[in-house]
């Protein structure tokens, strides 16, 4: 077939002649901010995923695309650096992790195409118009819902009845934090308990913070999905053991590397589907015309040698719902 028919035929199976146009000019260009630092796990998974899953869609990082990834480590002047750095020098497409990065982002620049991933309540933030049309340059995967709050009480009043309070581990610098913290404080009292916010900006706020709640009898943690939580998340396992304090986390790795419950998504796969999103960007979408979309698939977690560690009996009519129990 000569060159002409092969480009018609593309045209015509339904790749756009703009898209063929920009992978046979240039090397196209993404930066990955990502919210916590390189060593971490969970955080080189989710890039390799990423990577992975862009290069499925016929984008390969080395080939007609180059990923750049720049490491937060939970360091708000990094993303200020970062996002000056896009600003200056834009890349075709940026993906961020976290709300931070995509505050500094969003402050900085509303023209270069963005996907945020794991990132709470975007309009309540500003962040764009609408779930269903975006608007403008941002697009992206949101996280939990305030109606999430009721089932992290509801799980783990379930898993220790005896429980009267719970601390909200959170940060008080994001703001998108807010509306689902005040949802929690709101629907704690339907389940005979009472909500009160620990800030936990850092690893000496979270730690003075679970000594705090410790003193209080019948207490328990409810450690929400910020940053500085998933950074010390060994920290606070280890407080939570030594205060024989039960805890709920948003994540499944935390259930996974030694805390007591987990109920949420699985992040690493938000971050697959965002590939799909960078590919149609870079094939010529306009990411304002994407919809945010939500995590589709939740999983509880239980750790029985946490639960024994802590002095605890979790009731089989809980572990018949588990997803996942850890022996």
């Amino acid at each position: 077939m000569r060159r002409r028919e092969f480009v018609a035929a593309l045209t015509t199976a339904g790749w756009p002649r703009e898209a063929f146009a920009q992978r046979a000019s240039r090397t196209r260009r993404i930066t990955l901010i990502m919210g916590i630092d390189e060593n971490d796990p969970q955080a080189l998974e989710r890039v390799k995923t990423f990577s992975e899953s862009l290069g499925e869609t016929g984008w390969k990082d080395g080939e007609n695309a180059t990923i750049q990834v720049r490491w937060l480590a939970q360091n708000p002047d990094r993303a200020t650096a970062y996002a000056s750095e896009v600003a200056n020098d834009p890349p075709d497409v940026v993906v961020v992790n976290g709300t931070p990065g995509l505050s500094a982002l969003h402050r900085l620049n509303k023209s270069i195409p963005i996907v945020f991933v794991v990132v709470v309540d975007p309009v309540g933030a500003g962040f764009v118009q609408s779930l269903s049309k975006p608007g403008g340059n941002v697009t992206g995967f949101s996280t939990f819902e305030p109606e999430i709050g009721g089932k992290w009480i509801e799980t783990l009043v379930n898993a220790v009845p005896g429980i009267k309070r719970i601390g909200i581990l959170h940060d008080s610098n994001y703001v998108g934090f807010a509306r689902l913290k005040r949802a929690i404080e709101a629907v704690a009292p339907t389940f005979g308990v009472e909500a009160s916010s620990l800030d936990g900006r850092n690893a000496a706020e979270i730690e003075h913070a679970i000594r705090q709640l410790s003193e209080q009898a019948d207490t328990g943690l409810l450690v929400l999905p910020t940053v500085p939580n998933s950074v010390e998340r060994q920290r606070i396992f280890s407080l939570t053991r030594q205060h024989r304090l039960p805890a709920i986390y948003p994540f499944s790795f935390f259930a996974k590397e030694g805390g007591l419950i987990s109920y949420g998504f699985n992040n690493v796969d938000l971050f697959r589907r965002a590939a799909a999103y960078v590919a149609r960007i870079l094939n010529g979408e306009n990411p304002g015309d994407l919809p945010v979309q939500a995590p589709t698939k939740f999983e509880l977690v239980i750790n029985l040698k946490t639960a024994k560690a802590l002095g605890l009996t979790i009731p089989h009519t809980l572990l018949a719902r588990a997803d996942e129990v850890i022996e």
